[in-house]
Protein backbone atom coordinates (compact mmCIF):
# COMPACT_ATOMS: atom_id res chain seq x y z
CA UNK A 1 0.00 0.00 0.00
CA UNK A 2 2.68 2.29 0.65
CA UNK A 3 4.00 2.00 -2.90
CA UNK A 4 0.79 3.02 -4.19
CA UNK A 5 0.55 5.58 -1.77
CA UNK A 6 3.57 6.91 -3.40
CA UNK A 7 3.62 6.16 -6.91
CA UNK A 8 -0.35 8.09 -6.89
CA UNK A 9 1.12 11.10 -4.86
CA UNK A 10 3.92 11.67 -7.07
CA UNK A 11 1.89 11.79 -10.18
CA UNK A 12 -0.32 13.90 -8.27
CA UNK A 13 2.45 16.45 -7.83
CA UNK A 14 3.31 15.73 -11.59
CA UNK A 15 0.07 17.23 -12.40
CA UNK A 16 -1.78 13.96 -13.76
CA UNK A 17 -5.22 13.73 -10.86
CA UNK A 18 -7.76 11.34 -10.77
CA UNK A 19 -10.97 12.11 -11.91
CA UNK A 20 -12.31 9.97 -9.32
CA UNK A 21 -13.35 11.89 -6.37
CA UNK A 22 -12.06 10.30 -2.97
CA UNK A 23 -15.17 9.18 -0.52
CA UNK A 24 -15.53 11.63 2.49
CA UNK A 25 -14.77 9.56 5.72
CA UNK A 26 -13.92 10.50 9.18
CA UNK A 27 -10.75 10.05 10.55
CA UNK A 28 -11.80 6.90 12.32
CA UNK A 29 -13.03 5.48 8.97
CA UNK A 30 -9.98 6.48 7.12
CA UNK A 31 -7.79 4.85 9.73
CA UNK A 32 -10.25 1.27 9.42
CA UNK A 33 -10.23 1.43 5.80
CA UNK A 34 -6.43 1.75 5.38
CA UNK A 35 -5.83 -1.23 8.13
CA UNK A 36 -8.32 -3.34 6.33
CA UNK A 37 -5.75 -2.55 2.89
CA UNK A 38 -3.16 -3.39 4.57
CA UNK A 39 -4.97 -7.34 5.46
CA UNK A 40 -4.99 -6.24 9.38
CA UNK A 41 -8.71 -6.55 9.87
CA UNK A 42 -10.62 -9.59 10.84
CA UNK A 43 -13.83 -10.35 12.64
CA UNK A 44 -15.04 -12.72 14.88
CA UNK A 45 -18.15 -12.75 16.90
CA UNK A 46 -18.98 -9.99 14.88
CA UNK A 47 -16.13 -7.97 16.99
CA UNK A 48 -13.12 -6.64 14.64
CA UNK A 49 -9.76 -7.14 15.71
CA UNK A 50 -6.39 -5.59 14.37
CA UNK A 51 -3.30 -7.42 14.00
CA UNK A 52 -1.43 -3.87 14.86
CA UNK A 53 -0.68 -2.22 18.32
CA UNK A 54 -2.54 1.14 18.68
CA UNK A 55 -5.31 1.21 16.01
CA UNK A 56 -8.89 0.03 16.88
CA UNK A 57 -11.60 -0.08 14.53
CA UNK A 58 -15.18 -0.39 15.92
CA UNK A 59 -17.57 -2.62 14.77
CA UNK A 60 -20.13 0.39 13.92
CA UNK A 61 -16.99 1.73 11.92
CA UNK A 62 -16.47 -2.06 9.92
CA UNK A 63 -20.63 -1.78 9.35
CA UNK A 64 -20.49 2.10 8.23
CA UNK A 65 -17.71 0.86 5.51
CA UNK A 66 -19.71 -2.09 4.35
CA UNK A 67 -23.04 0.02 3.98
CA UNK A 68 -20.92 2.41 1.16
CA UNK A 69 -19.72 -0.48 -0.69
CA UNK A 70 -15.84 0.07 0.83
CA UNK A 71 -15.57 -3.45 2.34
CA UNK A 72 -16.69 -6.62 2.48
CA UNK A 73 -16.20 -9.63 4.49
CA UNK A 74 -15.40 -13.16 3.62
CA UNK A 75 -14.67 -17.15 5.22
CA UNK A 76 -11.58 -16.66 7.00
CA UNK A 77 -9.04 -19.61 6.21
CA UNK A 78 -7.23 -18.32 9.82
CA UNK A 79 -7.57 -20.16 12.87
CA UNK A 80 -9.77 -18.49 15.50
CA UNK A 81 -11.05 -15.69 13.25
CA UNK A 82 -14.59 -16.18 11.00
CA UNK A 83 -13.73 -13.49 8.84
CA UNK A 84 -11.44 -11.81 6.76
CA UNK A 85 -12.35 -8.17 5.91
CA UNK A 86 -10.92 -6.73 2.28
CA UNK A 87 -11.84 -4.22 0.00
CA UNK A 88 -14.19 -3.81 -2.58
CA UNK A 89 -13.17 -2.26 -6.09
CA UNK A 90 -15.19 0.84 -4.98
CA UNK A 91 -12.71 1.03 -2.10
CA UNK A 92 -9.89 0.21 -3.91
CA UNK A 93 -11.15 3.36 -6.06
CA UNK A 94 -12.09 5.36 -3.23
CA UNK A 95 -8.82 5.22 -0.94
CA UNK A 96 -6.28 5.83 -3.88
CA UNK A 97 -8.21 9.05 -4.17
CA UNK A 98 -7.10 9.55 -0.95
CA UNK A 99 -3.77 9.25 -1.61
CA UNK A 100 -1.44 12.39 -2.18
CA UNK A 101 -4.12 14.92 -0.08
CA UNK A 102 -4.22 15.49 3.15
CA UNK A 103 -6.00 13.67 5.54
CA UNK A 104 -8.22 14.39 7.98
CA UNK A 105 -7.34 15.98 11.22
CA UNK A 106 -8.84 13.69 14.09
CA UNK A 107 -11.13 15.38 15.99
CA UNK A 108 -10.23 16.20 19.65
CA UNK A 109 -12.22 15.63 22.93
CA UNK A 110 -9.61 17.95 24.68
CA UNK A 111 -11.30 21.16 25.88
CA UNK A 112 -10.52 24.46 24.80
CA UNK A 113 -8.03 26.52 26.95
CA UNK A 114 -9.75 28.13 29.59
CA UNK A 115 -8.74 32.24 30.92
CA UNK A 116 -5.50 32.61 31.94
CA UNK A 117 -5.26 31.95 35.69
CA UNK A 118 -5.56 35.92 37.81
CA UNK A 119 -3.30 36.60 40.03
CA UNK A 120 -4.21 38.87 43.06
CA UNK A 121 -1.54 41.39 43.72
CA UNK A 122 -1.42 43.27 47.17
CA UNK A 123 -2.58 46.57 47.47
CA UNK A 124 0.50 49.65 47.88
CA UNK A 125 0.26 53.02 48.87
Amino acid sequence: MTTAEVFVTERRHRGAIPSYRPPALSPAQDLALRAVARGEVTVTDDKPSVRRDGIRVTISTAHSLESRHLVAREPCPRRLHDERVHLTSEGCRGLAATFGRPRTAALTTARPAGLPAVTARPMTR
